[in-house]
């Protein structure tokens, strides 16, 4: 199994991780073999905080301006981070909104990454391809006084999206909505709204104006780990990863039409974040590579048409950066990405 591979031991729980492994700066140490490894640097940014890192460095720096590149890649995406040509490059991982790879919403941290092996999707490949930043994230990520994850207290990517959709609850007058005093329930990083919560979440979107809309969607964040070790395939290179997540829209039964508004906006936040963030990275590590996986399909049931014009709307924001963005696909090319290539290029 991959863990064992990596850390030398096989995973119990967290009191046992804590004491076979040791944070060193940005790198663990395994204890039994003295092996180190680079998990990176986290950070978790919202839309906003990128936006203006991203703009910052347009205006900054003359290599990273230029034209907006956007191809399909059919490929296996542990083989592209093992690929030394991508050591730099930026790589998008669906995850859940707690940085994690959780097949339910009744999965939670203390049940380990060791299982992310028997889930063949594109984010626990991703999370296993750099294995030291995923058992930062899982067991050593500082969450308030706590230090790494567990059910009762997690990362929340939504939490200031949450807040403000709360404060624009309390300035709506209807009394059939009274008992509604938050957006959803946040289980194990799957945001669950229900019906009613639905309904009134798009009562507020439909309310907004351009410039309110954009500020809502703008307190999403992702989560960032920057220099993070490929731990697969013997090699050894550094990248940085974008961890970003959808609603779970096939976990209910509320209809496409109720859920679009929202899955909508956090489609949107999660691509323009992702796309801010290999500028801001460009400028770090000198590799304009993006590599994009379309969030929320399949399992999750988000609709392509609302993944396709997320992305679009990306890149017509970063068109005049010089990225190199490359839309994966796994063992077969996507017909419903010829479209939106035609479209851009």
């Amino acid at each position: 199994m991959w863990f064992e591979e990596l850390t030398g031991f096989i995973e119990q729980d967290a009191s046992q991780v804590h004491q076979q492994i040791a944070i060193q700066g940005d790198k663990l140490l395994f204890k039994n073999s003295g092996k180190v490894v680079q998990a990176g640097t986290l950070s978790t940014p919202s839309l906003a905080e990128l936006n203006e890192q991203a703009q910052l460095v347009l205006h900054t720096d003359a290599v990273v301006t230029g034209v907006l590149s956007l191809e399909e890649v059919v490929a296996d995406v542990q083989e592209l981070h093992a690929n030394p040509d991508n050591a730099g490059a930026l790589f998008q991982v669906a995850s859940q909104f707690n940085l994690l790879e959780m097949v339910s919403p009744d999965v939670t941290p203390e049940q380990g990454v060791t299982r992310y092996q028997n889930d063949k999707t594109q984010g626990p490949a991703c999370a296993i391809a750099c294995g030291a930043g995923l058992i930062y994230r899982n067991y050593f990520v500082p969450v308030g006084e706590q230090l790494g994850q567990t059910a009762n207290k997690q990362l929340n990517m939504l939490a200031s999206l949450e807040q403000a959709l709360v404060r624009y609850f309390s300035q709506l007058a209807a009394t059939d909505y009274a008992n509604i005093t938050s957006p959803w329930v946040m289980q194990n990083g799957y945001a669950l709204p229900s019906k009613q919560q639905l309904i009134l979440i798009n009562k507020v979107l439909a309310g907004l104006n351009p410039t309110e809309y954009q500020q809502l969607k703008e307190l999403v964040c992702i989560g960032l780990q920057y220099d993070t070790q490929v731990t697969i395939k013997q090699a050894s290179h550094l990248v940085t990863q974008a961890y970003c997540s959808a609603m779970p829209v096939a976990y209910s039964y509320h209809s496409n039409d109720l859920w679009q508004p929202l899955a909508s906006l956090i489609l949107e936040a999660a691509y323009e974040a992702t796309f801010a963030a290999a500028v801001v990275n460009a400028k770090r590590t000198g590799n304009k590579r993006l590599y994009l996986t379309l969030l929320g399909g399949g399992a999750f049931g988000n609709q392509p048409q609302w993944i396709l014009n997320a992305i679009k709307q990306a890149c017509t924001r970063y068109k005049d950066y010089a990225l190199e963005v490359k839309i994966v696909s796994y063992r077969y090319s996507n017909p419903q990405l010829a479209a939106l290539l035609s479209s851009l290029t």
